[in-house]
């Protein structure tokens, strides 16, 4: 007998089984779906804009601000003079302890925190003039020729002011040198007078021109008074350092035509090159002997800021007067003339001026920090040019002192074509699109007083 139906059975229809889901291969290693034939590959999405870069500042010459580190005896000694109870306080140094006690013997009541005119007017000047003797080999300095002041860059205006004739029918003109810093130009203007650019030789590793600077001193006389001749030795972007034979015709035309030079030597602890050390306008104009010694004009500058303490937030400096009229002088003896360094800043440049000792802990600390200085500037310079030497369409001057390279780069005509579509100076346009690109920050040579499409950068090598 059969089975009944829709129950199981040896003999009977089998039942058929649960439905499931339905069988599917599986896929391949490439499988597309079949609305996409396999040549054709999914469309891209288009690339949307670079994700912002942390920049990083590859252009101030702030130490400091830079990454460098202070010297630490000038801070303990700065802090002990400050706050006496350290100077009983084991965690100071002994050394740092005892200059700060013979700091404070020279304040009016031992404290800091007075105007102290004798330390400012007599005992800084005359440690001052000790120091230039040292580093010019000899060549006497009288301390009456010093003038402290808060930094160099609210001095130069009022030394520029004492040499402009208000009355006269032409302006009084300031050579300034291209490339030069842009206080330079600033500076003239700000004192009633107008900048005439002489241009450094870049062939010649940013030499000074003396013939091309004669031709720029005799062409502006057509429409000012020539009377100042600006000099920034080591230069600034440049990297450079003037040899002996340029200063040498650099103080014979000042004789010649004449005018007052102005020596901007505030990167001079920051000449790093053994084959080309810095000089002093003041030692050069000596050693030329008379009449060169006693009649140039000499106004030379120093700044804590740019000393191998690199101090910029004290605000210090002094310039020094050489062989300059007695009417350009007085005024630089009356107090409210121009601003003077605070006691800090004082304190600070003063430790710096001193001569070095033997076994003396401060002086040796001080002297291994400006070695080390000139050791890493030398080193990064040295970095920096080689790795520009492989880039394709960049060149950069030797390096011999300062803070700072100034590469020259090839601009392409599209890129120029695009900057000036923006209206932008070429290099300018070229440093904000580095900027974007990769984070760095650099100053465009017209930043410098170069033409805009000279491709040239200001890149610092401190830090």
């Amino acid at each position: 007998m059969a089975a009944a139906e829709g129950t199981p059975g040896t003999l009977g229809t089998a039942v058929p089984p649960p439905p499931g889901p339905p069988s599917v291969p599986p896929p391949g290693p490439l499988s597309v779906p079949p609305s996409v034939p396999p040549s054709v590959p999914p469309p891209v999405p288009p690339p949307g804009p670079l994700p912002p870069v942390p920049p990083l500042e590859c252009s101030g010459d702030d130490a400091q601000a830079m990454g460098r580190d202070p010297l630490p005896v000038l801070r303990q000694i700065l802090a002990a003079c400050a706050f006496p109870e350290l100077l009983e306080s084991p965690a100071l140094p002994e050394a740092a302890r005892s200059r700060a006690r013979s700091v404070l013997r020279e304040m009016d009541a031992g404290n800091i925190g007075g105007y102290n005119h004798e330390h400012r007017s007599h005992g800084v000047p005359a440690r001052v003039s000790r120091f230039l003797e040292f580093r010019d080999g000899g060549v006497p300095c009288d301390p009456r020729d010093i003038v402290l002041c808060s930094g160099t860059t609210t001095v130069i205006p009022f030394v520029l002011s004492l040499v402009v004739c208000p009355g006269s029918a032409l302006p009084t003109g300031v050579l300034v040198p291209v490339p030069g810093p842009p206080l330079c130009a600033a500076a003239a203007g700000l004192a009633g007078a107008v900048p005439v650019p002489y241009p450094l030789d870049e062939s010649r590793g940013w030499a000074v021109d003396v013939a091309a600077l004669r031709r720029e001193v005799r062409e502006a006389r057509s429409r000012c008074h020539p009377r100042v001749l600006w000099v920034v030795n080591p230069g600034d972007p440049t990297g450079h350092v003037l040899s002996r034979p340029d200063m040498e015709s650099i103080v014979r035309l000042a004789a010649e035509e004449p005018l007052l030079l102005l020596a901007d030597e505030v990167h001079q602890e920051r000449a790093f090159s053994p084959e080309r050390p810095f000089l002093s306008f003041k030692r050069v104009l000596a050693e030329l002997g008379a009449p060169l010694a006693t009649s140039v004009q000499l106004v030379s500058f120093y700044s804590l800021s740019k000393s191998a303490a690199g101090e910029s937030g004290f605000r210090a400096g002094f310039l020094e007067l050489v062989n300059v009229d007695e009417g350009v002088r007085q005024p630089f003896q009356l107090a409210q003339s121009i601003p003077r360094p605070c006691v800090p800043g004082r304190i600070l440049l003063d430790l710096l001026m001193e001569l070095p000792e033997e076994g003396d802990p401060v002086r040796r600390a001080l002297e291994e920090h400006r070695r080390d200085l000139c050791r890493d500037l030398a080193a990064n310079a040295r970095r920096l040019q080689e790795e520009l030497g492989r880039a394709p369409g960049i060149r950069c001057q030797p390096l011999a002192g300062g803070p700072r390279a100034f590469p020259r780069i090839r601009i392409p005509p599209r890129a120029r074509s695009q900057a000036r579509a923006l209206g932008l100076e070429p290099d300018v346009f070229f440093c904000r699109r580095l900027q974007e690109a990769t984070g760095l920050v650099v100053a465009p040579g017209s930043h410098f007083g170069m033409g805009g499409d000279s491709g040239h950068l200001g890149d610092k090598i401190q830090g």
